[in-house]
């Protein structure tokens, strides 16, 4: 039996271990390695006075199939909840200190209905007009990777960049839209202006091919997130599960691969698959292979926080019909988002309470996260008070910070990734998976394990029959 082990027991360690669990029981023996003391990585819920409050990730796109497999195979489904319907706006944006609904018809950055745009104020004319002759702008003729930020500034002008496109696309990767790689994290842009050679063309085909009513674009789960990672930890074998358990680093590989722990006691394995951020990797491997190790140090990473903050629904002024606020850089202020957690999903606090949650760091605010907790709070909370005039005293808070959490795909991505594939291809068992390759959402870290874990079973598989044919041809020379 070949042994596998997994060093990193966030949401991608568990769908890898999970995958070889229930596929290769018989044939590949795993062990799950985690440095902290919980299983589930961001996957963080905090159960609290009727409130649910979540340190990482609150929920997932419902088109992302891997995830709803994952779901249905543990067993979750009657435990999934979609966003709340809103009857406005679900989305605002802060502009000169003060919030301006998204305009209705807006799908990923470009309007597909013409009222609501023209009625908007959040938007110039002049920056109405601009965006609307996006669908005189030629094609570039060598189709190369762009930062997100040249992109739109391309295509649909600066105010559209600066107001809606940056605060909305680069929030989701917290990065900088300058230096975010569009070919990596929104490929479907390129992919519009390629086919249909605007980008208002293409939404509006694409708005009139989705069916009549309004299915949830999110999906959480009733009892918080890190209901996923709970369900998986129950499935795996206890007995593969290592938690406190830190890996100081990883050598050899002619045979096998010598994990040495930082209590100094050793594991030896066939397989090595990693599912740690790139920098942590890099410092792993950085004896068995420099070049490896340099590569992967190239992926650069961005330090993020949340704070939440529950409030009583009496002493909140502010009309809460939405799902929450982004906010431009050029705003100056110091969180870049606000969620309605409450407004947004069901379950997140009492009836007569309100749940926010303020989004502070990333790439335009190096170092901003790395605050003490108590710093993070109080500007937060300064900052509520100065975009909705929340001046009551929360009667809950929770800061969670990540520091070096973000991976950063930077233009020239995929080459750095390509990169890095092929340097691997000289060490067989060695394998990468999580959020710094190619994708940085859970769906896309679920994928990446089972990715890991079924290029184990497939290692094995040809190595078996490797064997067996070195063994029938030995026994017909016989």
């Amino acid at each position: 039996m070949r042994k596998t082990v997994i060093v990193g027991g966030g949401i991608t360690g568990l769908a890898t271990a999970l995958y070889l669990h229930e596929h290769a029981a018989n044939a590949v023996s795993y062990t799950l390695l985690e440095s902290s003391t919980r299983w589930g990585g961001k996957m963080l819920t905090t159960h609290q006075d009727g409130f649910l409050a979540e340190g990482g990730p609150d929920s997932f796109l419902a088109q992302k199939p891997e995830m709803l497999e994952l779901c249905r195979r543990l067993g979750l489904e009657d435990e999934l909840i979609g966003s709340n319907t809103t009857k406005g706006p679900s989305t605002f944006v802060l502009s000169k200190n003060k919030l301006h609904a998204m305009p209705e018809g807006m799908m990923l950055m470009a309007p597909t209905m013409i009222m609501p745009f023209l009625r908007t104020r959040l938007i110039s004319w002049w920056g109405k007009l601009r965006m609307g002759l996006e669908i005189f702008v030629p094609k570039p003729k060598e189709v190369t990777d762009e930062s997100l930020g040249s992109f739109v500034r391309r295509r649909l002008g600066k105010e559209a960049l600066d107001k809606i496109a940056a605060p909305l696309m680069a929030g989701i990767h917290s990065a900088d839209p300058e230096r975010l790689s569009l070919r990596s994290t929104f490929p479907i842009f390129s992919e519009m202006e390629k086919t249909h050679g605007s980008l208002l063309r293409a939404m509006t085909k694409k708005k009139k091919k989705q069916p009549a009513g309004k299915s949830p674009m999110f999906l959480s789960f009733k009892d918080g997130i890190e209901t996923l990672s709970q369900a998986i930890v129950k499935r795996l074998d206890p007995n593969a599960l290592r938690l406190n358990c830190g890996v100081h680093s990883v050598t050899g590989g002619s045979s096998q691969f010598c994990v040495e722990l930082n209590d100094g006691s050793r594991l030896y394995a066939d397989d090595v698959i990693f599912a740690t951020p790139a920098y942590v990797t890099a410092r792993l491997l950085r004896d068995l292979d420099p070049s490896l190790a340099a590569s992967l140090n190239e992926i650069p990473y961005a330090s993020t926080a949340t704070v939440s903050l529950g409030y009583k629904r009496s002493e909140i002024g502010a009309q809460l019909n939405g799902f929450g606020f982004v906010v431009p850089s050029q705003e100056g202020r110091k969180i870049n988002a606000c969620s309605w957690s409450s407004q947004k999903f069901s379950f997140r606090a009492p009836e007569d309470g309100v749940l926010l949650r303020a989004f502070l760091g990333g790439a335009c605010a190096p170092g901003l996260a790395e605050h003490d907790e108590q710093t993070l709070l109080a500007l937060a909370r300064y900052e509520l008070q100065e975009i909705m005039g929340i001046t009551a005293t929360p009667i809950l808070t929770k800061v969670s910070r990540w520091i070096k959490g973000n991976p950063q795909y930077e233009v020239g991505h995929a080459e750095r990734v390509a990169e890095i594939a092929h340097i691997l291809t000289f060490h067989p068992g060695l394998h990468l998976a999580g959020s710094a390759y190619s994708g940085s959402g859970m769906p896309d870290c679920i994928q990446s394990g089972v990715r890991a874990a079924s290029a184990v079973i497939s290692r094995k598989t040809s190595e078996e029959i490797h064997r067996n044919v070195e063994t029938a041809a030995l026994a017909g020379q016989a």
